[in-house]
């Protein structure tokens, strides 16, 4: 069953929302490490996730754009 959307919470066009948990000490250093940088803390979560799937598809190749859940 596809997950239910919520309007209010719909990212603009080409975007996804997502709602992430951290640990506290995590999300602390993460919010400093942005500060450093002078971007937003989801900025520095995208880049970084950006940052590690170009050094996986470096490594190894090109990802599948999709996988299902459990596979």
């Amino acid at each position: 069953m596809p997950a239910k959307i919520d309007k209010k919470a719909t990212a603009p066009s080409g975007r996804v929302a997502i709602q992430t948990r951290f640990d506290e000490e995590t999300y602390a250093k993460g919010k400093v490490l942005s500060a450093i940088y002078g971007e937003s803390f989801n900025a520095l979560l995208v880049r970084s996730l950006q940052n590690e799937i170009r050094r996986y598809e470096d490594r190894y190749g090109d990802l599948p754009p999709h996988v299902e859940p459990g596979g």
